[in-house]
């Protein structure tokens, strides 16, 4: 008999639960022996449960003091989260669940691991339930329910944390964000570092990115960057269309060397062809640029949430950090001075560290449950 895996996550709340989805998914359908189903959680609240999911886009782009409020707020008090999220999801989940009949659920959102736990811990015939953390080192203490029958962290940091919240290291496994396969094709192509020819590569291409929302001052960043010698900036803004229309107003007389771009679906193409990717600490966008070998330097990171991811990538010798925008030429310079020394030292670390079978692995995992 097949096995019935229902993955609950969100697709309203920004690119990365959606990003982590599809790529399970895509694993998924290879398997003869599943049968799944992914479902909007926030949705089991009905439209205002959307509503609040949606929230999300517009708060990481203009308030990121108010998300530094709400994500302190939600760590601080887990219950209440817990206590609100089971009563507006019950109904409907109850429903689903009796319908669809899931050997094994898997949450990648952090919402609704405790609610969905209570909600299912008094059945006679009691799914399986795993986590997938979709942060690599910030790790909410929603994230973390000891009942759950396995907890998947991408980093060791998160799995550590995990512990110390009362996890039981059995139940517990390290495995990478798993990654779309447009991604994965393309940086599979990718299988070693040719020095050579990023040495004698005359021109310096930068991959400007803030998220699929859309955020941040990218207009000042594309000044700074058009002040280096060759540079050639492409500009992603994202869903942000009013974002898009001012950038491009701005640098209409600089065509040659900036592109602007919306909402790209074909992401891999830009950073497989990049040299230097300027992105957020996005969990999602840093594996997806580790996957295609485009070196990062970080300039924002969501508070709370984000703001581990940082100590990942310098850690592990995958990008720098630019604190403060004044200093991004400074950034870029310790990146491609010395003949690219440290580019080509980060390119290096990039193909050691990704994992072109982390969905593959996940899935094996969960079907050993």
């Amino acid at each position: 008999m097949k096995k019935r895996i229902l993955i609950l996550t969100s697709y309203v709340t920004g690119h990365g639960h959606k990003s982590i989805t599809n790529a399970l998914e895509e694993e998924l359908k290879k398997r003869s022996d599943i049968e799944y189903k992914s479902v909007e959680a926030f949705a089991f609240a009905g439209k205002i449960g959307v509503r609040i999911g949606k929230m999300y886009a517009p708060i990481i782009r203009t308030s990121e003091d108010m998300w530094k409020f709400i994500f302190k707020l939600s760590a601080k008090e887990p219950g209440s989260v817990r206590h609100v999220v089971r009563r507006s999801m019950k109904t409907k989940f109850l429903k689903l669940l009796n319908e669809f009949n899931p050997d094994i659920i898997l949450s990648v959102h952090p919402a609704f691991t405790s609610a969905v736990i209570d909600l299912i811990e008094k059945r006679k015939k009691k799914p399986k339930f795993a986590i997938l953390f979709a942060d690599l080192i910030s790790i909410s203490p929603l994230w973390v329910d000891p009942r759950a029958d396995l907890m998947i962290a991408p980093t060791k940091e998160a799995w550590v944390y995990a512990l110390k919240k009362g996890a039981d290291e059995d139940k517990m496994a390290i495995l990478n964000l798993p990654v779309r396969k447009e991604i994965l094709k393309a940086g599979a192509k990718i299988k070693v570092v040719d020095e050579k020819a990023i040495r004698e590569k005359e021109n310096i291409d930068f991959l400007l990115m803030s998220g699929g929302e859309g955020s941040g001052d990218m207009g000042s960043t594309v000044d700074k960057l058009l002040k280096i010698p060759n540079s050639r900036i492409s500009v992603v803004a994202g869903r942000n269309t009013k974002l898009k229309e001012v950038l491009e107003t701005k640098f209409q007389n600089d065509r040659q060397r900036v592109t602007i771009y919306g909402y790209v679906k074909d992401v891999e193409n830009l950073m497989t062809t990049h040299d230097i990717g300027i992105v957020r600490g996005s969990p999602n966008v840093l594996m997806e640029c580790i996957t295609c070998d485009l070196p990062v330097i970080i300039t924002g990171t969501l508070p709370g949430q984000e703001e581990g991811n940082v100590d990942f990538i310098l850690g592990n010798g995958l990008g720098l950090l630019c604190n403060k925008s004044e200093d991004l030429l400074k950034v870029v310079n310790k990146m491609i001075r010395n003949d690219k020394e440290r580019l080509i030292e980060i390119k290096k670390n990039q193909l050691k560290v990704r994992d072109l079978d982390a969905a593959e692995k996940i899935v094996d995992r969960l079907m050993e449950l």
